[in-house]
This record gives C-alpha cells, structure tokens and sequence, in this order.
C-alpha cells in the first residue's frame, strides 16, 4: 500500500510538473541570434518569427492598428523648441529585462546612440537616424531632437526601434571599438542577449530546431496577466492589475461594450520551433499532430486549404493578406494621360465578378490601397467605378465617359441592356482619340499564369472587355523580371499588373505616387503627378495630429480613386491551419497569425 502511495505521489508530481510544451514548424532555419544582424543583412521573417518579438519599442500598434504606447508610458507630443522639434517621451517603469535588471532611459539612449556612432546598417534601423540627438532627462524620461517634423516617420519609424539591454551590449560595442572592423565584429558576435519577454532562445540545432522557454518566473514577470481591452467602438485600454499601470485611447475613448479582452501570459513553458525542408512535410507534421502551427509569410496556397477541410483536429483561418494586386498606367503617353481612358477601363473591371466568380472566393476585392481591415487608416467611403453596376450598365459608362473625353469610334459599340448574359449587339471598331487619331494598339504586361493564374486571369478578362468596346488591349503573359525592368528600370510600357506588400502605416502612399518620387529613381512608375496628392501627403507626413493625418490619407485615397494612376484590384486571403490543441487569444487579424509570430506569450495549450 505503502508503494502504491509513493507511486501515485511520483505520478502526480510529474503531472504538475511537466513543461507546458507548444511545436510550431518553420520552413527555414534561423540565421542570426544577434539583434544588430537580425534587423540588418540577417533581415528575415524566419529570424523576427523566433526573436524580434522579445525586444521592446517605445510605441506599437494593436490589432486594429491603432497607435498605442509600448515601453513609452503615454504617446508623446511633438513640440517646436528653439529651431528643433523634440519629443519628450515618459517610460513605463514597470519593465524588467529577463535577465531582472530594469528597462530605463540609459537602455534607449544607449540604443540610438549605438546605431548611429556605429552606423549600424540595414534599411529597419533607418527610424534610428532620424534624430539629432537623444538625451536621457531622468531614469524614467528620453528627449528626442529632430530637425524636420516628419510626424509618421517619428511615431511610426523612430519610436518603434527595437531596444537592447545597455547592461548586457555595452561591452560588446566596446569591444567592436577596438578592433579593425567595428561594425563586421559586432555584427558577428552570435549571442542570446535579454528581452523584456518572459521567453527567450535556449538549444539551437542548426536544420533541426530552435527552443525557445521560459526564462522568468511568472511571479516576477512584469507583463504576466497585463490586459489588452479593445471596446466595439474602437477605444483601446492597455491594464497592468500587477503594477497599476493603465492606458486609455482618446480617440476614440472608450464607450459601450467590450468586444476583445487579451490577458498577457506566457501560458506555456516552451515553443519547439521545428525545421522543415518543404512547406509539404510540414504540412504533413501538422495533420499527424507532430506541431501545432506552421509559421509561413505566405501562408498556405487555396489547394492546400482545401485539402486541410474536415482533417481531424486541424483549424482553419482566413485573413485579409497585407498587400494588394494593381494595375498601372504609363501617365506619360496617349491615351492613359487622359483620366476619362484610365476611369472608362476602371468601370470595365468588375472585381467582385474577378473575385467571387472567375477566381472563385480565392481573392478579395479592394477599392483603395489600404484594406479593409486595417480600419485606423482605411476610407471606407470610397467606392470603385461601375460599383453595383450590371455587365452591360458597365459597358455604358466606360462609352460615356470616352465620349465625355471626346473619343470616338468609326463603328461604335451597340448595346443592349436587357441582355444580361451578353449586353453586347456590335463590338466597337476604330477608336479615335479627341484629336481624331486612332488610339494604337495598347499593352498589358501581366505574369503568367505559372507565376500567378490569378493575375494572367484577370488581365485576359479586362482584354476581352475592353475590346467589346473596340479598345485595343493585348495582353502580353511574360516573366516576371521583364515587368519589372521595363516599369522600374526602362519606364518603357503602356500598362502592367503586378503587387504589392504594405505596411499598416500608409507612408507607401508617398513612394507609390508622389511626384518627387518618379521612375526610374524612385517607385512611381506611372509618372503622377498632381500637386494637390502631393500636398495631401505632405499634411499626412508632417500633421500635427493623428486625426489630421488620417483625414490627410483619407482624402488621397479618394483622390487616386478619380484620377487612377493604379486600378487597385484584389488582396489575396491568407489561409493558415493550426491544430486544435492549442488556442490563440484571436484569429481575426491583417495578415493572419503569422503577422503576431504566433503569439509566443498568449498561445495556449488546450489539450
């Protein structure tokens, strides 16, 4: 009996006992643990999935992509001193770094103070250059000085730079002082450093696995149990029942109900992130219960979701990817230089006919560069050309607005709108421009079919549809690299479909079309021009509030809808699968679940 008693004891100690332990499947290995790498040269999703996460920033965004303080204990005001613009930002002081020595001014000064002294490179720490000067005021307080008032580039750039541990890199960025190459020398030394997560990197085996556990005990972790309170209005509260620490949104405040309340963990002892060769032997690791999630940027394709429906244990996601799929005119030639051409093809386009029929649900429709979903920014009046309208109440307005511009055709197109199926009784023939020159033969760069079927898809549907109206577009499917040399390099093309993947802050809107930023220099390839965009982006870059700057991009995003230098066209979902052994604190998020690196503090174990 006796016997039977120890072994039940031993039993049961094992049990409280045992590491809380979640598998997560990578399909390349890391490449740096050095944080200085990490955000230079060794940029990588695969390297910010296991790492980036552990490191603070004085400011973040929350899921709905609003701006909230991080290790700042408010969001700081920018203020015009003596010929500077400076920012004067209180620390929380309730931040401990893992290694139990607390977060301070010394670790933020020492941080920018290092980028720049040493001229760390990599385009993530460029936020890191911008100031003058940065000064510690008292342990809890750091100035800013900046030169210009760039006011995204501040919040959105300067005041979310990672932040290192003064304590632990100090000696290194001596060291690198002494030696031959300061920089190469820093950026080599392969180390573990502190985060201010209660996780952090234990064994490596390279091609294998890297762990990842707890380091901080729950009883002195800082953040253990702090809530994340979004309200169905949008106000936002950040609460630390341990610390006192508290954070409300002004705009909005908080009213009503709340839809979404986070509480911070970790709950789990350990993330086992497993290497995989190929995204389909992790897949097949997922469906035998080997790992819980498969970290991926891309996510799965449309057939690997499919096949992943009604697998025993496995969930299923679908998320607005960050990115949208266009279509560019080259401004600069006849007849896209005319806004009623560009607005007659843009009503042409039927996205939700693309998207919900052609493609079948594989894509979603956008009006305007910024998703849906990423609603702080988002201008949700703006609506795209021909919206709501019939195939042939389409096929209408593209002639009146030709017509309006003063083109004509020898045979114009002849409509019959109570055909639904086919609205078109004669094709056009013979356009002409207002100057009575016919337009010539028009080109449509678009990847082929093996590179994306969803665009070479589209581009042969908006072929078809603008020659019914006698508009002569030939779609010409090519390499990928071609696209992109003849629009970014050569500037040599009348149109062209490709992609982009965006940030949650719409500065892109300056790189995309701002008229200082032209091809071949810059990214604006269809030669835009229009001051007042680019006073638009102007108020936007420098405003004095974020209600300014939102209403800034609000109103640009109604301007590129009249005069359309891009058809902005679809986002792709992205698909990810997890098992039903774990929980994730939401799934509803812009770019799915890999875009929080698979919550590492708020996953749960479930069964």
């Amino acid at each position: 009996m006796k016997r039977l008693f120890v072994f039940v004891t031993i039993l049961l100690s094992l049990f409280l006992f045992a590491e809380t332990v979640v598998n997560y499947a990578l399909l390349e290995d890391i490449t740096t643990t050095n944080i200085w790498n990490l955000l230079g040269s060794g940029s990588s999703a695969w390297n910010f999935y296991i790492q980036l996460w552990k490191y603070p920033s004085l400011l973040g965004m929350n899921k709905d992509g609003m701006l909230i303080p991080s290790a700042a204990a408010e969001i700081p005001e920018i203020v015009e001193e003596n010929g500077m613009y400076t920012v004067t930002v209180k620390l929380r002081k309730d931040l401990r770094w893992s290694d139990g020595s607390p977060f301070t001014a010394d670790d933020v000064v020492f941080t920018y103070n290092t980028i720049q002294e040493m001229q760390i490179p990599g385009g993530n720490w460029t936020g890191a250059y911008e100031p003058k000067k940065v000064e510690k005021i008292d342990p809890w307080t750091v100035k800013f000085y900046f030169e210009e008032k760039k006011t995204m580039t501040i919040y959105y750039d300067t005041l979310m730079t990672a932040i290192v541990s003064k304590n632990f890199w100090q000696p290194y960025v001596e060291k690198a002082k002494e030696q031959e190459n300061p920089v190469n020398w820093l950026l080599s030394q392969e180390v573990v450093d502190p985060g201010i997560t209660a996780l952090n990197l234990g064994k490596i085996e390279k091609g294998a696995f890297v762990e990842v556990k707890r380091e901080v005990d729950k009883d002195f972790y800082w953040a253990q149990g702090e809530k994340s309170i979004f309200y169905e209005n949008g106000g936002f509260v950040i609460e630390n029942p341990n610390s006192g620490y508290k954070w409300t949104s002004v705009n909005p405040s908080p009213e009503g109900n709340v839809k979404l309340t986070v509480e911070n963990g970790p709950y789990v002892d350990k993330i086992i992130y497993r290497i995989y060769g190929n995204k389909s032997v992790a897949l097949q690791a997922l469906q035998k219960g080997d790992v819980d999630f498969v970290l991926n940027p891309n996510g799965l394709t449309s057939g690997e979701f499919e096949s992943l429906k009604g697998v025993p244990g496995i969930k299923l996601t679908v998320n607005p990817s960050l990115g949208f799929r266009y279509l560019a005119f080259n401004l600069r030639k006849f007849p896209f230089n005319i806004k009623e051409f560009r607005q007659a093809i843009a009503a042409l386009i039927d996205r939700d006919y693309i998207c919900n029929r052609v493609l079948q649900g594989k894509a979603i429709p956008l009006a305007t560069p910024v998703p849906p979903a990423n609603t702080f920014w988002y201008n949700s009046d703006v609506k795209t050309i021909g919206e709501g309208l019939s195939r042939g109440e389409r096929y209408q307005l593209a002639i009146e607005l030709l017509k309006k511009a003063g083109f004509s055709w020898d045979q114009e197109p002849i409509l019959d709108l109570n055909n639904t199926a086919n609205p078109v009784v004669k094709k056009g023939k013979g356009l002409k421009g207002p100057d009575g020159n016919y337009v010539p033969d028009l080109e449509l760069l678009s990847p082929s079919g093996e590179y994306d079927p969803m665009r070479a898809t589209t581009a042969i549907y908006i072929e078809q549809w603008a020659k019914d109206l006698g508009i002569p577009i030939d779609v010409k499917l090519t390499d990928f690299n071609e696209i992109v040399t003849r629009a970014f390099d050569e500037v040599d093309f009348d149109m062209y479909m490709l992609g982009w993947g965006i940030g949650r802050v719409p500065t892109y809107f300056k790189s995309f079309w701002a008229s200082d930023q032209m091809a071949p220099e810059g990214f604006n390839t269809p030669g835009y021009n229009n001051p007042e965009f680019d006073a638009l982006v102007e108020e936007f870059e420098m405003a004095d509030s974020f209600d300014e700057a939102v209403e800034a991009i609000k109103a640009a995003q109604e301007l590129l809808a009249e005069d359309l230098p891009y058809i902005i066209l679809f986002t792709t979902p992205i698909y990810e699968a997890y098992r039903d052994s774990i929980a994730f604190p939401y799934t509803d998020i812009l770019d799915g679940i890999q875009n929080y690196n698979g919550f590492p503090e708020n996953v749960m174990k479930v069964k």
